[in-house]
């Protein structure tokens, strides 16, 4: 095949792979369409309209719930405000990435305003990427409506959040949407504190910012020179504050906390670090011992609560990740004969934890149900079943990953580490397949699908175990 055979390929390939992400849009706003009509009960006690429809469709194409939200959100915006981009999408002349970029930048015109905006938007993206459809986007609705700036940008407002992604090798990406004078604020704040530190300080700048953004978050209020020279750095009088304590959950196995063993620690609504990261951690925490709980042991109350909390690490919702110390334990049927307390309880976050209640009630559809003491089933409106595990135990006692591959040797003997560079962090398998993160919603009701954007009734405490 010649080159330009390939590149006929290429864009074949591209506009199928964009009719099937309208397809999938599509048969996701239509599942919310008909929750949203069957699920109306007004009170406290009912579904709200549609509340669940998001947790149906994550569990089914495993994604999480806010993506799934966005779907959803995307869906309804074709249907209700923007028929010409539907069908350009339908047709394969855009994909979801630039859809999305003509959903964001059409909300808050007024109809007219939309109407002659969207169908240029939608010829300049068959000929350019995201980016460029972005910028030509927003200077036109500036000289357009310039009037409206004022009324988008309150809109906007109401959308500021931070969030964290976790990325490989024990880091995490913190992204946030702010008013540009905030966030002007933090990042000047940032440089202040990067500052503070004397010149032979070995950290570049975009490290000591990173360094600066925790100290603001642990108390300590000022950024530490790690220049190593004791009494001769020009900082070593200046009064710092002890930061505070760790406001994480992290499960470790007694063996990696005391250096036997290099087996990975679990860091609560993140993943997997490795060891020595955990002990550095926890030279400042507070210690809850958490033992495999043997079937004779009989624990009740509050330690029956740090024990589910700590073996589960997670809520149990399948793609849930809030972490166990945000959730709240729910009783379940312990295993036929055992006597070991808690065995047949685990956690759910608020908005999960609502959805077993109204589950348990008959209003959702959705089954719960232990099947042992440590896989728990949930089985959707649909019929499909989907099993989740007490995440934490593998971590704390990982004789119990017994999922975990075998035949490879562990520990720092295994091999030669690897001398090349670490690549730059990548988009993730979520951001190529549903590249909507960050995606604002122009449906109010669906800016509450995130789990972690419950608001809890209490507020549990949070420890390393």
């Amino acid at each position: 095949m010649s080159d330009e055979g390939l590149i006929d390929a290429l864009r074949a390939a591209h506009g199928a792979a964009a009719r099937a992400q309208a397809a999938e849009v599509f048969a996701v706003r239509e599942l919310y369409r008909r929750h949203r009509a069957e699920s109306v009960e007004p009170g406290p006690g009912g579904v709200r309209a549609g509340e669940f429809a998001a947790s149906e469709v994550a569990v089914a194409v495993h994604a999480d719930e806010a993506t799934a939200g966005a779907l959803i959100d995307i869906g309804l915006a074709l249907e209700e405000s923007l028929p010409r981009t539907r069908l350009a999408f339908e047709a394969g002349r855009i994909d979801l990435a630039k859809v999305r970029v003509i959903v964001d930048s059409t909300r808050g015109l007024s109809r007219e305003v939309a109407g002659v905006v969207e169908t240029r938007l939608i010829e300049v993206a068959e000929r350019t990427e995201p980016a460029r459809l972005r910028q030509a986007a927003r200077r036109w609705a500036a000289r357009l409506d310039p009037r409206g700036a004022q009324r988008r940008r309150e809109l906007r407002q109401d959308q500021r959040d931070v969030r964290i992604r976790a990325v490989q090798d024990s880091m995490a990406v913190f992204d946030g949407l702010l008013p540009a004078p905030g966030a002007q604020t933090v990042a000047m704040r940032l440089r202040e504190m990067s500052l503070q530190v004397c010149g032979q300080d070995p950290r570049t700048m975009p490290q000591r910012r990173a360094d600066a953004l925790v100290a603001l978050a642990d108390g300590s209020g000022r950024l530490r020179c790690t220049c190593g020279r004791g009494r001769r750095c020009a900082n070593s009088g200046v009064p710092q504050q002890a930061p505070r304590r760790p406001l994480v959950q992290i499960g470790i196995p007694a063996e990696s906390l005391l250096g036997t063993s290099e087996a990975p620690a679990f860091l609560a609504g993140y993943g997997p670090i490795d060891a020595a990261l955990a002990r550095t951690v926890a030279e400042h925490a507070r210690f809850e011992v958490i033992s495999e709980r043997e079937e004779s042991e009989e624990v009740g109350g509050a330690g029956t609560a740090r024990w589910v909390r700590a073996v589960d690490g997670m809520c149990r919702f399948p793609g849930c990740v809030v972490p166990a110390a945000e959730s709240e334990p729910v009783d379940g049927p312990a295993e036929e004969g055992s006597r070991t307390a808690g065995a047949g309880s685990y956690v759910l976050c608020a908005r999960h934890h609502r959805l077993k209640v109204l589950a348990d009630k008959g209003k959702t559809g959705w089954c719960v149900a232990p099947t042992d003491h440590d896989r728990l089933r949930w089985t959707a409106p649909t019929g499909g079943v989907h099993i989740t595990v007490r995440e934490g135990a593998r971590y704390l006692f990982p004789h119990t990953d017994i999922d975990r591959p075998v035949g490879v040797r562990t520990g720092a003997e295994h091999s030669e580490p690897d001398a090349r560079p670490l690549p730059p962090d990548r988009p993730t398998a979520v951001d190529l397949v549903f590249p909507v993160a960050g995606h604002l919603p122009v449906h109010l009701q669906l800016t509450r699908i995130a789990p972690e954007d419950e608001i809890p009734v209490t507020e549990p405490s949070a420890d390393v175990y």
